[in-house]
């Protein structure tokens, strides 16, 4: 199916939104856009990644049902969710760009123009964001606002201590030529390193009203990755921010590379991988002083060189709890 025609007016902001097998979430997605109350023209790019379930379907007939507002690009084949973030990044035309990918929805009626209006009255700041609802879809966890942060101007060291910005938060000027720089492209995560570029050029605001629901489910590209997989992304984030930002930064980035290697070394113990947790062990040593995280390290250097012992300790345990044979 051919695109969808453009807005007939300059749309003055973007709503990228990115889709794959989003059946369940995808109309609420759309839903949240379309109740936009603004003042300027919008679009809605959707980049629709060839799922297989009905997502495909539902995001065809919005486009067609509001071609003024929604272009569709439905993709012939999967190309994953970094490459159809840059497309529909490249199809956009608005000035300041908003960020909601389909299995999240916004809240707020007005928060395009909110936002909008904030970036239009603070040339110096080049995105801004709001806290959302963190949304366990299993219920293993209770609903959470994240970030727990005052309103307020922040730069980037908050990025980088782990204040975390929701992707569906932001709205951001287009400063940036590329939404994933090549730097970036062996990444994971695709969300921090935009936001560190962005901040790099200019300030970051966080409005205090909550505007949106950031849904945490098993289908999910970051939440349903293994939990080893995932603090090794984050190790791989870390080191490319440290190689890529100013040398200001690397306290700092030093800190949180030991961290991630810290929990990564748990995470390979937890999966009777000893001769990894010992790798993470030298990285900590690495990225932290001599009389610096004493009590981790040493933590970890027991679980890496007597790995043996909580093996004994497990089978003296079974031994333990196994009833003793009745005798007649």
């Amino acid at each position: 199916m051919p695109n969808s025609p453009p807005p007939s007016n300059q749309p003055k902001v973007s709503v990228l939104m990115i889709t794959y097998n989003h059946e369940k979430y995808i109309a609420e997605a759309i839903e949240s856009v379309l109740m936009q109350k603004v003042d300027f023209p919008y679009e809605l790019i959707v980049g629709e990644d060839c799922s297989t379930d009905g997502t495909r379907e539902i995001v065809r007939e919005y486009s067609r049902k509001y071609p003024e507002i929604i272009r569709a690009h439905l993709r012939e084949r999967n190309i994953g969710a970094r490459e159809n973030s840059r497309q529909v990044f490249f199809a956009s035309q608005g000035n300041y760009l908003a960020l909601l990918e389909g299995d999240d929805y916004w809240t707020s009626p007005r928060k395009l123009q909110i936002q909008a209006d904030l970036l239009d009255a603070h040339p110096e700041t080049s995105i801004c964001g709001h806290p959302c609802i963190w949304h366990y879809e299993d219920g293993s966890q209770p609903d959470a606002v994240v970030p727990e942060l005052p309103r307020g101007f922040y730069g980037i060291e908050n990025l980088l201590r782990g204040d975390r910005l929701s992707t569906c938060s932001v709205m951001f000027r287009r400063v940036v030529e590329d939404i994933a720089p090549e730097c970036y492209r062996h990444l994971a995560m695709g969300d921090l390193p935009l936001f560190v570029e962005l901040a790099r050029r200019g300030n970051i605001c966080l409005f205090k009203e909550t505007m949106g629901v950031y849904r945490i489910h098993a289908g999910g590209c970051w939440s349903g990755m293994a939990v080893l997989r995932r603090e090794r992304e984050c190790q791989a984030l870390y080191k490319a921010l440290y190689d890529r930002l100013d040398v200001k930064y690397q306290p700092l980035l030093r800190k949180r590379l030991f961290e991630c290697s810290f929990n990564l070394g748990l995470e390979s113990f937890a999966t009777d991988q000893p001769g990894l947790t010992r790798k993470c062990l030298r990285e900590c040593l690495k990225f932290s002083g001599a009389f610096e995280f004493i009590p981790q390290k040493l933590w970890l250097a027991f679980k890496g060189y007597c790995w043996w012992a909580f093996v004994v300790w497990r089978r003296l345990r079974q031994v333990w709890r196994r009833p003793a044979r009745s005798h007649t």
